[in-house]
């Protein structure tokens, strides 16, 4: 959901926030200029004289090693760097070691300093400024020629702190306080970073996960920047950087924060830039009246999501953190899932951690697996297909819960098309990475293989995980419903149709078409003894296309196809169909669409398609003597 699409008045005397500028959070003292220098076995450190004894003194940690030190916990890893949480005796550090895979990193080392050195710089310039970040404590830097971690930056711990997205997540909705708490979070990080903005401090990497929020009891709350690594100082902040800034921002919120609450931080930034306008050398006047500023950012926030998303999916075809590639004997080849970033409710695979030894060695020989799964356990067994369940074990874990599926070509001109194209488990495994990658529930794709011989395709088959207590739309519709009192069918019918309409709209609002979309394709996970919420998602995918600027005409086939594919269902009512459409044609600022000349246009689809339906029934009838 963007900003755009959105209008409301200033959020200046709302309750928890204030017209008067806030306080200026207590700082410690800046990094000294007159640090300790000391060269130990080679590397060049750098010490602030009041943190010498916890760092350099008798039992002070391996920094370089401290994954054998149970003082230290690993709380970030990426492909660039470390981040370790080390408490030493009643004091708690963060050391951050730059780990450059790469060449660039290493000479960029050479002509523009250290990571370690850089996050000192940007930090005394935010001290110099009364900008709140992480207070660093000590630095080492490695000797030019020397291979494995270049740089370490030891900061101070900051007493109960939490990242914003961890500390916005555990918020209770049911909890009289969590709005007044929203509001003065919401309103000193708007100081925080209009503060730094005014003061040309650009934080190019600003979102959620670099903020800290800091509890302060009756004195509310203090935020502060980390991860300093990737600022831009001593420069206005213009414009485009302030939407560019605000939008990347907004990424983690879109999803995850009421519109409402978008629109008062929006509204608390414009106020506490103009009340620190005066502070710093650095600072100007935006260019953007409030709406101009709503409508760029929602063309920026677009701009950026974008960008994100396809470098996810560029990912899912690499050796990472997340996923990797995959060869195997007989001339297979593919990729495997690790783990997940963000577990998905109701997906168990997405709290697991596999491993590429894990993958390699329970696909030895994919084929020999599928030709010896117990035919109980053969969902699909055709002349298109082969489709099975079976367990995945899992060390220390129960066993996981997987489906197979071995697409196999109907005859030989099929064959034929197949060798020179991309297979279909492959295009499913982009897919449904896609979707999963834009929030879009479908079921996790766990690995994927194809054997080749001379680059011409032979074989392959997709590797998914089984989506427990799960049905297709259609079976809930007309079979499970039936066995509910006449409140419960109503009751799931709303939940069902609040939760269809957000994976369509979402699904268009990605860019993606969907040429199958029905019934059948539509998989409702829903448990009627548990107490866990019904989720919506998509299977098949054969049918799901992702465009640059899809035509809207595509939306409404979609509608349409889903509107036919139902016909045979008595519970669905013609009310049920107009509050389907009116509920997915509705957008924030417009409660109430123009729904009618949808209706007709839908409706005339449908009567084409329920034509052309009847035509191929009869043709199949007269052919085969069966439907």
């Amino acid at each position: 959901m963007e900003l755009i699409n959105a209008t409301s008045t200033s959020d200046c005397d709302l309750p928890g926030s204030s017209s008067q500028p806030a306080p200026r959070q207590a700082k410690p003292s800046p990094p000294h200029d007159e640090w300790i220098d000391r060269k130990i076995q080679r590397w060049q450190w750098r010490f602030s004289p009041d943190w010498e004894p916890l760092l350099n003194g008798n039992g002070s940690p391996d920094w370089l090693h401290l994954e054998n030190d149970q003082r230290a916990t690993l709380v970030k890893v990426n492909d660039g760097r470390q981040v370790w949480c080390v408490q030493i005796g009643q004091k708690l550090v963060f050391a951050k070691i730059a780990l450059p895979t790469k060449r660039w990193p290493r000479w960029r080392k050479v002509l523009r300093g250290s990571d370690a050195a850089r996050e000192l710089r940007i930090a005394n310039y935010a001290a110099a400024h009364a900008i709140d970040t992480v207070h660093p404590v000590a630095l080492a830097e490695a000797p030019i020629n020397k291979i494995g971690p270049a740089s370490v930056l030891i900061t101070a711990g900051v007493p109960d702190a939490v990242p914003l997205n961890e500390f916005w997540s555990a918020l209770d909705p049911a909890s009289p306080s969590t709005r007044a708490t929203k509001n003065q979070v919401i309103d000193v990080v708007a100081h925080l970073i209009a503060h730094a903005h005014q003061n040309g401090f650009e934080h190019l990497d600003l979102h959620a996960g670099n903020v800290l929020v800091q509890p302060r009891g009756e004195d509310g709350y203090r935020t502060l920047f980390v991860d300093l690594h990737n600022i831009r100082t001593a420069q206005p902040v213009s414009d485009e950087s302030v939407t560019r800034n605000l939008a990347q921002f907004n990424q983690w919120f879109s999803l995850r924060a009421l519109l409402t609450d978008r629109l008062r931080f929006l509204d608390r930034y414009l106020h506490w830039r103009d009340v620190v306008a005066a502070d710093s050398d650095f600072a100007r006047r935006l260019g953007y009246t409030r709406v101009q500023l709503l409508q760029s950012l929602s063309h920026a926030a677009h701009a950026h999501a974008k960008a994100l998303y396809a470098k996810r999916d560029r990912r899912v075809m690499r050796t990472g953190r997340y996923y990797a590639q995959l060869k195997l004997e007989k001339r297979w080849q593919g990729h495997v899932f690790l783990f997940a970033k963000h577990p998905v409710p109701g997906s168990r695979a997405s709290l697991l951690q596999f491993t590429v030894k894990q993958w390699a060695d329970w696909l030895r020989d994919p084929i020999e697996r599928i030709k010896t799964t117990p035919r109980r356990s053969i969902i699909k067994d055709s002349s298109s297909a082969t489709v099975c369940r079976v367990q995945l074990p899992i060390e220390n874990h129960e066993p996981l819960e997987i489906v197979i599926k071995r697409a196999i070509p109907r005859n030989l001109l099929k064959r034929i098309k197949n060798t020179f194209r991309t297979s279909r488990a492959m295009l499913t495994w982009q897919r449904a990475n896609a979707l999963l990658n834009r929030q879009v529930p479908t079921a996790r794709p766990l690995a994927v293989l194809e054997r080749r011989r001379f680059g011409l395709l032979r074989d392959s088959l997709i590797i998914t995980e089984y989506i427990a207590h799960a049905s297709d739309l259609d079976t809930v519709l007309t079979v499970q419903m039936r066995e509910l009192s006449e409140p419960q069918q109503r009751a799931l019918k709303k939940t069902l149709l609040v939760s269809l309409v957000d994976v369509v709209r979402r699904l268009h609002e990605r860019g993606f078409t969907h040429r199958d979309l029905k019934a059948p394709n539509i998989m409702v996970q829903w448990n009627s003894q548990s107490d866990e919420p019904l989720r919506v998602m998509l299977v098949d995918l054969d049918g799901i296309r992702q465009g640059r600027y899809p035509r809207h005409q595509a939306y409404l086939k979609a509608i349409m196809r889903l509107n036919v594919s139902l016909d045979h269902c008595r519970r669905v009512s013609l009310t049920d169909r107009l509050r389907f459409l009116k509920q997915y044609l509705s957008r924030p600022g417009r409660p109430d669409p123009d729904w009618k000349p949808v209706w007709r246009e839908i409706a005339d689809l449908a009567e084409l398609k329920r034509q052309v339906q009847s035509r191929h029934q009869k043709r199949m009838l007269k052919k085969y003597g069966r439907i």
